[in-house]
């Protein structure tokens, strides 16, 4: 038989630290939900820059107008009819201006 004194078992130190860790293990799995539930809730994902002004030009056909501006998601839509009466479609980062596309939409196209 083994003497009792050989079985008291893990120190107390030892205890501590396994409970310490798997505190830590908890607090960083709640961060980690934290985080992705922030990142689904947000439209783009991630956070958003800094503001900042900027200036851009858009080159149009000559005679064009711009016949409405519309957010879709986080896009800005510009209509733009040229003299002739052909339609179409600017796609715009409306953080920084620039131009991501255009759909065009000839008159008397088939639908």
């Amino acid at each position: 038989m083994a003497s009792p004194s050989l079985q008291t078992g893990a120190p107390l130190w030892l205890k501590v630290l396994v409970i310490v860790m798997g505190l830590l293990i908890v607090a960083g799995f709640v961060v980690i939900a934290a985080e992705v539930a922030r990142r689904m809730s947000s439209p783009n994902g991630f956070r958003s820059p800094a503001v900042t002004a900027f200036s851009q030009r858009i080159a149009l056909p000559s005679g064009a107008q711009v016949m409405s501006m519309e957010s879709v998601a986080d896009r800005l839509v510009v209509h733009v009819k040229t003299a002739d009466g052909q339609s179409s479609a600017y796609f715009v980062e409306p953080r920084t201006g620039a131009l991501l596309g255009t759909v065009e939409f000839p008159p008397g196209a088939a639908r």
